[in-house]
């Protein structure tokens, strides 16, 4: 313990530091942390000049505010001694306590414990505060370790590692187990179905707000937060660990298939950025020099590399009218309608134009055997660490777009044209702008307008089951 200043003497200034813990077996009041450091305070002949806390905050981190606010304390002179309820409270990590310990004792300050007396002066007093902190690492990554196997277990048992609520159930504390909520559970299923059909996560949010639903946190839904939850993906009865979907042990309350083409609808509203769009073909027209064509505010599609100031070839005009295009593509839908009832479909049993699952199935199998030799190579020393990363990075992104390409082939075998395209043509007057842009996405690569915009065959319009139209399949 040090020895109080002798009279006469100036009071050493003194700044309370706190901090409850976030593991429940050793969080402290920050209530109780103040009293005590007040009294020893008083005991010590200090004057408190500030006290500082860090509420919920693990000592694992050093991105804590008020622990910042302390350092530049005694860096500026604004105080003498740092005083903690017990060393622990600083930090748990073996190199935050001495950069924080070096930092306060060049600046000619030091840090004391309420209730862990040690007298520093000494280089037994720093042996001992030493350990104290040695201490205070080992119980930090003890109980991670413990959290940790709890974790794994949850997980081998198919349950998500924690019991945070998740939207559309309610979570049991007792048998630790989620369970579709009666009430949430049918709203989150009617969710995917209104986005499958074509409606925008805009008018999903809105519609939540209307008849009073809130998130698991009690808020008003955003577009952002109903993606956020829907992308999740809890709702097929799996959960995502470490990047890797797991089977779960809660009921499901979609079906993957329709988690299938929830998936396909968002990789294709990602990809034209229409989403939301009042105009029947945003993101679905593009310029013959390769361009997107947007439609803005005005009656006319036009390219965006020219609005850009790139280097485009346009000899002709650079917009077309709205009506021009959209008529065009209705044109081929009544043709293709036609064929269908002639019983001369255009569409192929599979497209044709695109690979079989069969051979996707096979270059997937190739890609994850290539990863488990990259790997075994890794362990026994033949790979270098840079490498693996490298090789193993595109590896995946190759498997996640095979991975895409068959959920998108199984997505249209559900979804043949033979019956999207009547139904589309019969149900057209009823449907909203963005249910029908939709169904388009579902049915034509992006349509090309070529050059001499709006003249009879510079407008290519190609189903998904045929070749991707270019430039040069233009007149």
């Amino acid at each position: 313990m040090n020895p109080s200043p002798p009279p006469g003497a100036a009071r050493p200034r003194a700044v309370l530091y706190l901090r409850q813990s976030v593991a429940r077996e050793e969080s402290i009041s920050l209530e109780v942390q103040e009293t005590s450091g007040r009294t020893y305070c008083t005991q010590q002949g200090y004057d408190v000049v500030a006290v500082e806390s860090d509420p919920g905050i693990s000592g694992r981190t050093w991105n804590r505010p008020a622990v910042q606010r302390v350092m530049t304390m005694i860096e500026t002179g604004a105080a003498d001694v740092v005083i903690l309820w017990k060393w622990s409270r600083l930090s748990r990590s073996r190199l935050d306590w001495a950069v924080a310990v070096d930092k306060v004792e060049s600046a000619g300050g030091r840090i004391e414990s309420a209730t862990e007396s040690v007298d520093v002066s000494t280089s037994t007093g720093r042996l001992a505060r030493g350990m104290l902190a040695e201490f205070a690492a080992f119980e930090s990554e003890r109980i991670g370790d413990t959290w940790k196997q709890a974790h794994e277990r949850r997980v081998k048992q198919g349950r998500p590692a924690n019991g945070k609520p998740r939207f559309g159930y309610i979570y049991d504390p007792d048998t630790q187990d989620f369970h579709p909520d009666p009430k949430t559970g049918p709203i989150l299923t009617e969710l995917y179905q209104r986005y499958i059909s074509g409606e925008p996560m805009t008018g999903l949010a809105r519609w939540l707000n209307l008849q009073g639903t809130h998130s698991v946190m009690g808020n008003p839904w955003t577009p952002v937060t109903v993606r956020q939850m829907m992308d999740r993906g809890f709702a097929t009865g799996t959960f995502v660990r470490h990047g890797e979907r797991l089977e779960g042990v809660h009921e499901a309350l979609i079906s993957w298939e329709t988690w299938e083409e929830y998936q396909a609808r968002r990789k294709v509203r990602r990809a034209t950025k229409w989403e939301g769009s009042k105009k029947l073909l945003s993101g679905l027209v593009r310029c013959y020099c390769g361009a997107r064509m947007h439609s803005g505010s005005t009656s006319r599609y036009s390219c965006a590399g020219y609005l850009e100031q790139q280097t485009r070839p346009h000899p002709g005009r650079l917009s077309v009218q709205r009506d021009t295009v959209e008529d065009a593509v209705m044109e081929w839908l009544r043709e293709v309608a036609a064929e269908i009832d002639a019983a001369a479909p255009k569409q192929p049993a599979r497209p044709a134009a695109g690979p079989r699952p069969d051979v996707l199935q096979r270059k997937l199998m190739k890609l994850q055997n290539r990863l488990d030799t990259l790997t075994v190579r890794y362990l026994d020393g033949e790979v270098d660490r840079e490498t693996y990363e490298r090789i193993k990075t595109t590896t995946k992104a190759e498997s996640a777009e095979l991975e895409d390409q068959l959920r998108e082939l199984r997505v249209h075998g559900r979804n043949p044209v033979g019956d999207l395209i009547p139904d589309l043509l019969r149900d057209w007057d009823g449907l909203s702008v963005g249910v029908r842009r939709d169904m388009l996405s579902r049915l034509i690569h992006p349509v090309i307008v070529g050059d001499g915009y709006g003249r009879s065959g510079t407008i290519l319009v190609r189903g998904l089951w045929e070749d991707r139209p270019t430039p040069a399949d233009l007149p």
